[in-house]
């Protein structure tokens, strides 16, 4: 039996080529079929950026890349198109977009940027290199302003607060931002007090008279310090001579002051000039100025036990004692005008200022008694010089309106002492026992000058009118026609 030969069928090789490639193809239409191509875009930095207000802003931009899901190392950049602006020097909230294409795909993105003022205001205060405050007093403010990087001046939207020593500051702006300064006050005393002499630095009186003197002393940081002065005086008016007055003064801090009166004594007239009438030198005329107050009652008991007539230049400082005007006229007593409310800087302040005083307390006779008054004393007598400080000559154009007016003016020869030199009664009683016996011994009536606000002075009345009824002496209220001392006019 033969042998069978076996046989094995050889692949040319270009068919093995084409295979292969049929292959390839085959992959290659699978991959394109199942391939996605897409676009990713990415924002450059943060999504969402804050910038300050009026600051540059650089936008980072974004970056388009086209790639396929499987082959995704096949990457083309595509360009990026950016829509939106931003304005720093506007507030608000802006939106930058970012688009991307290629073929039918489509990319977009948004960037949120937030333009805010977070930037406080600043507040600069101004600063005076010898400013200072005195003690006790406000601060004056030296000055500040305010300013912010948005709303631009805003001085006007300070708020400041004093408090222990110190000022402080506070001002916000339009977006809530606020801003705090602190100045430490400066106190300090550098001003000595200022001394004034009321009624001027020289004053002239007559031999007997009483040295009655007044003075203001007025610090910038205690105040009122006229009680507190040191005053060395050397004022003997029973002789006649020049004499000084000294006013000493140290405030809390140190600073000194200190003024000098000169005080020139001369010898009294021996008949003082009256406005006219007459009177016996035996003749005394009590007169009580200022009230009537809570004193003037008993005054008129005392009065009304001796069977004595007296003379009231009247005030309203106590109004509540009236009544007594009443009393005084209905027992006899001459009631007459001193003044409404004995406030010198408004009473001589003008003519009609003090006829305007004179005529309110008049309404008040009028209206107790029945009956105006034509008799009248001035506020610190007709030689006062007090009325300088308010109106130079004012004095001498009243007592010449007064006489024109049919009215007429009483000073006094004989002072108690009680508006200021005395509150003893014995001292009281002797000064008017004194000028009394200086009239008599003169030839002229005596009228007294006494004070029914004072109870020392009060007190007195019945010794003085035991004394001058046992030495022989008559006592009368004044009258239109009673002998009318009158002062020298220094004003």
């Amino acid at each position: 039996m033969a042998e069978k030969k076996s046989s094995t069928k050889k692949i040319p090789a270009a068919g093995i080529i084409a295979i292969i490639g049929g292959l390839l193809a085959a992959a290659v239409c699978a991959v394109l079929f199942l391939n996605k191509w897409q676009l990713e875009l990415k924002v450059n930095g943060e999504e969402t950026v804050h910038v300050e207000y009026g600051d540059s802003y650089a936008d980072e931009g974004a970056s388009c890349t086209y790639y396929g899901s499987i082959l995704p190392f096949i990457r083309k950049d595509i360009e990026v198109t950016v829509s939106g602006n931003v304005d720093t020097k506007k507030t608000g909230t802006y939106t930058l977009t970012y688009t991307a294409d290629s073929k039918e795909l489509h990319a977009e993105k948004t960037r949120t940027v937030v333009v805010e003022d977070t930037t406080p205001p600043q507040i600069v205060l101004k600063s005076e290199p010898d400013s200072y405050t005195p003690y006790n007093h406000p601060y004056t403010e030296e000055g500040f302003t305010a300013t912010d990087n948005y709303d631009g001046d805003i001085s006007d939207k300070v708020v400041s607060e004093e408090k222990d020593g110190k000022v402080y500051y506070t001002v916000t702006d339009s977006s809530g931002n606020k801003a705090t300064a602190e100045r430490t006050i400066v106190y300090d005393d550098r001003e000595p007090p200022v001394i004034t002499l009321i009624g001027g630095d020289t004053i002239t009186l007559h031999v007997g008279d009483t040295f009655y003197h007044e003075w203001e002393i007025i610090d910038d940081c205690d105040g009122e310090l006229s009680e507190q002065a040191e005053i060395t005086k050397d004022v003997d008016t029973s002789k006649p001579g020049t004499y000084t007055v000294t006013y000493s003064i140290t405030d809390s801090h140190g600073n000194s002051a200190s003024a000098t009166r000169t005080v020139i004594v001369e010898e009294r007239p021996v008949n003082p000039t009256p406005s006219g009438g007459s009177g016996d030198a035996k003749t005394i005329y009590l007169t009580f100025d200022d009230g009537p107050g809570p004193y003037t009652d008993q005054l008129l008991s005392i009065l009304a036990q001796y069977n004595v007539k007296a003379t009231f230049f009247t005030t309203s400082a106590y109004p509540a004692y009236a009544y007594c005007m009443a009393s005084a006229a209905a027992a006899g007593h001459t009631v007459c005008v001193h003044s409404a409310t004995h406030n010198y800087a408004q009473i001589y302040s003008s003519e009609d200022a003090y006829w305007a005083d004179f005529n309110a307390q008049n309404a008040v006779i009028a209206a107790q008694t029945g009956a105006y008054s034509t008799m009248f004393r001035f506020p610190g007598g007709s030689s006062n010089t007090v009325s300088r400080n308010y109106n130079s000559g004012i004095m001498s154009r009243l007592a010449a309106q007064a006489a024109a007016y049919g009215y007429t003016y009483f000073d006094w020869n004989v002072s108690s002492g009680d508006a200021g030199e005395t509150t003893s009664t014995s001292v009281v009683y002797q000064n008017v026992i004194n000028g009394i016996t200086w009239c008599t011994n003169n030839g002229v009536p005596s009228v007294v000058l006494q004070h029914d606000v004072k109870s020392y002075s009060v007190a007195a009345v019945a010794d003085i009118i035991e004394w001058g009824l046992a030495n022989g002496y008559t006592f009368a209220p004044l009258t239109p026609g009673s002998y009318a001392p009158h002062h020298g006019i220094n004003n």
